[in-house]
């Protein structure tokens, strides 16, 4: 009976013995996953190193900015530059920018410079929209940024390609009037937008960063460095706007400021 109760006992050992032996070979794959782990990540990499060149492709072929790069790069030291020709839309106004007129004005002219984008895109061209740029003078006062704000007046403005027209301007703007339910619907405002050639000018130019009441600080400097280099400021100068300030702090918004100079 001992006996017979040993031979059992051996037979439940090797039965164990077999079970842990399956249950380890089944467990050996997992194993082996783990050591290939590194090759399926390797080849992941390789994966996203062969995809780069194509997203760098892509990237170079963004839309042109039809903007002046001397108009966009600056630093907070004032310098005296050289700006080329460009072609851009406008519309002009009067008054503070928080009014009513500012503020249909500036619908307007978005409306036709993106307009304009995707009317190009459709034909195969297009090109990117930039910051926003206002001139700035002041009706019957020598300066501009501290004369009374009912005195202010504006031209917004907007880069577009040199080739732009009146008559392609014009086929845009009609549409937009005209589009039922459309942001520019019945718009008169969008009536005054048009193309504007700028010519080449000489301008000192400055990095404005901080709120734009502060702006007339930047200024002193800008002035100071044209009149250290012969020139006289003009009562007027451009803003280009590189911040949103609806979504930027007003200590922390940049603004390229340019004075105009005396011919």
């Amino acid at each position: 009976m001992a006996r017979t109760t040993r031979t059992g006992s051996k037979a439940a050992r090797t039965k164990a013995s077999a079970g842990r032996s399956k249950a380890a070979r089944r467990r050996a794959p997992a194993r082996r996953s783990k050591a290939t782990k590194p090759k399926a990540t390797a080849r992941k990499a390789a994966g996203r190193a062969s995809t780069s060149p194509a997203r760098r492709a892509a990237s170079a072929a963004a839309p042109p900015l039809p903007m002046p790069a001397v108009l966009v790069v600056a630093t907070e030291e004032p310098d005296v530059v050289e700006v080329p020709a460009r072609t851009v839309v406008a519309i002009d106004g009067a008054g503070p920018p928080d009014g009513e007129a500012f503020g249909r004005s500036l619908g307007a002219l978005y409306g036709a410079a993106y307009g304009l984008k995707f009317s190009r895109k459709g034909r195969g061209a297009t090109f990117k929209v930039g910051p926003l740029e206002g001139r700035w003078w002041a009706e019957g006062a020598a300066e501009g940024p501290r004369a009374p704000r009912e005195t202010w007046r504006w031209r917004l403005r907007m880069a577009v390609p040199d080739d732009m027209s009146e008559a392609e301007l014009d086929g845009v703007i009609r549409a937009a009037i005209s589009r039922k339910g459309g942001k520019l619907e019945g718009s008169e405002a969008a009536r005054r937008v048009f193309v504007e050639r700028v010519p080449r000018a000489t301008l000192g130019r400055i990095l404005h960063v901080g709120p734009y009441a502060d702006e007339p600080r930047s200024f002193a400097r800008v002035d100071a460095a044209l009149a250290a280099a012969g020139r006289r400021p003009a009562p007027t100068h451009l803003e280009i706007y590189l911040s949103d300030p609806r979504r930027t702090a007003p200590d922390r918004l940049r603004t390229v400021l340019l004075r105009e100079i005396v011919p």
